[in-house]
């Protein structure tokens, strides 16, 4: 992977970025300017247009160092865009220095071009409609009608893209994925990670051969999005023709083509990201029956592995560009985080029902891990604080520390908790659906409820019991109270107590698996130690 953040170009996007923010800047009277930013573009949101320039960066499957590559890719992106929008992308036009300044009008040099827009309803962003459960019977089937007459119908195929859908070409896509997040192994990737990402690709691609020969001789191979995702599907109207399908890829063939399940699947993949599956399923039933395909389902599980490695990856190359300090990189890190978590889950799952317990000393990592390890494993999480504050009736996130043993930290509270939580395994476990429990556990007497109650629905259960030294514990105890949105109340005093009464390991029990993991590194390496003592079996 090359990027371009030499001098010359740090300073460009800078200047960019501070010149076209001001309202001055545009033909048109303009109050404010609002600004997304993306690792290879700025997009600038002036009123009722908005303009987007290219960053000058080369990422190996991208080259902008140019100004007239950048001015290329913009006359491309203009053009394939209009494939499924109307009305939307309105040009390209050039960014000028004018006395000294870069505008949008005049007279000067040009020293850069931006794709002119129509500005959409932010509203009718399918992912914003998602959040207001919105996204209906009626939104998914006009995504469907849409979609299937795009790849019936407009989408590009034959020669020239047919030689995307092979598996060497496939297969060149997810090895470069791989090569690309290589480097970010131990810190936000766990090494099996990538090993599981990597076998059962190249498996399923060598021992299908003879299938995808099949999907390229029927026409299964398009010129098509590379990039539908959640943001990118705005509904005017929840019709066919009111959707806008925007921002397509332009800037590599490779991306853009192959067979219709790898467009499909980055939809799927981002319904099922943001807690959805009911929604991914429906969407691809429809579709499939749109098109007469009966190997769109099995097809778009295979993809959306590569799908969600894409946005890990995406997400992987953002942190590099921003300081660790800034509230903004650890949400990006977990976003990237929760991306390689969820192209994983699509691999393995529990070889049988269990009930997995991550206790611990407050301040141990026992959240972090809880929630990756549910999102890798496909399995239902509770959460010991979350359950706290519910019964309580206090907002999650209310911080209001009280010692330990008083307030929510109180025996009858505590008490509730743990039933609470184990009411929900038992509900997961009746289903024959795994759960992990994120608690402190230090009640041996809670560890024994647990097992029996995995014995009494022939279950598995495993203890992880998270480790960490005392200093550690200080220090992310101190960040985690200047922590936005953080669930948990626990505090330093509340650790030096706990330690205190139950002492810094637990007893054995007997019945019940217990795996030890020392939690004071980076939670890739902490999962990698759990997820390699499990046993588990592939999905695809």
């Amino acid at each position: 992977m090359a990027i371009d953040h030499d001098d010359a170009a740090r300073q460009h996007v800078a200047r960019l970025l501070a010149d076209l923010s001001r309202p001055e800047a545009y033909p048109y009277p303009v109050e404010a300017i609002d600004i997304e930013e993306t690792h290879i573009s700025i997009v600038f949101l002036a009123g009722e247009l908005v303009f987007k320039v290219k960053k000058p960066v080369d990422f190996g499957f991208l080259d902008f160092t140019t100004l007239e590559r950048r001015h290329h890719f913009c006359q491309e992106e203009v053009r394939l865009n209009r494939r499924l929008t109307r009305g939307v992308y309105l040009g390209v036009v050039p960014v000028l220095e004018v006395g000294g300044r870069l505008q949008l009008y005049g007279e000067g040099p040009v020293v850069e071009y931006a794709v002119k827009m129509r500005r959409l309803p932010d509203e009718r962003m399918l992912l914003r409609m998602l959040a207001r459960d919105e996204v209906d019977e009626t939104v998914l089937s006009a995504l469907a009608d849409r979609l299937a007459r795009f790849y019936r119908q407009e989408a590009a195929s034959g020669p020239g893209i047919d030689e995307w859908g092979t598996p060497e070409a496939v297969w060149y896509n997810i090895r470069e994925n791989l090569e690309q997040t290589a480097p970010y192994v131990g810190e936000i990737i766990a090494p099996i990670q990538l090993r599981w990402i990597e076998d059962v690709s190249s498996n399923f691609l060598w021992s299908q051969a003879d299938f995808f020969a099949r999907r390229v001789a029927d026409g299964w191979i398009r010129e098509g999005h590379g990039d539908l995702h959640l943001a990118h599907v705005f509904v005017e109207r929840p019709e066919p023709d009111g959707l806008q399908i925007v921002d397509c890829i332009e800037f590599n063939p490779r991306l853009r083509c192959g067979d219709v399940a790898v467009d499909v699947a980055f939809l799927s993949m981002d319904l099922d990201h943001h807690g959805r599956p009911d929604l991914a399923a429906r969407f691809v039933a429809l579709l499939s029956s749109r098109l007469e395909d009966d190997d769109l389902a099995r097809l778009v599980h295979f993809f959306s592995i590569y799908r969600a490695h894409v946005r890990a990856k995406v997400n992987c190359f953002r942190t590099d560009e921003l300081a660790p300090e800034l509230p903004e990189y650890l949400a990006v890190r977990t976003q990237a985080e929760r991306y390689i978590d969820l192209a994983t889950s699509y691999i393995v799952e529990p070889a049988c029902p269990t009930l997995f317990l991550v206790g611990g000393l407050a301040g141990t990592g026992k959240s972090v891990l809880s929630r990756r390890l549910a999102r890798v494993l496909g399995a239902r999480l509770a959460s010991s604080d979350v359950i706290r504050k519910e019964l309580a009736g206090r907002p999650l996130e209310l911080r209001r520390p009280v010692p330990f043993g008083e307030g929510i930290y109180g025996p009858e509270l505590t008490r509730a908790t743990y039933e609470t939580l184990l009411a929900r395994a038992d509900e997961a476990l009746g289903k024959r659906q795994s759960i992990v429990l994120d608690a402190t556990f230090l009640d041996t007497h809670w560890r024994e409820r647990a097992r029996d109650l995995a014995r009494s629905h022939d279950a598995e259960i495993l203890l992880i019991e998270c480790r960490c030294p005392p200093d550690v514990v200080y220090h992310r105890l101190l960040y985690r109270a200047q922590e936005p949105g953080q669930v948990s109340e626990a505090t330093w005093a509340i650790y030096q107590e706990q330690r205190s009464r139950y002492g810094e390991t637990f007893a054995e029990v007997a019945g019940l698996p217990h795996l030890v993991v020392e939690t004071d590194r980076p939670s890739a390496q902490v999962l990698e130690d759990v997820l390699c003592r499990l046993s588990l079996r592939r999905r695809i």
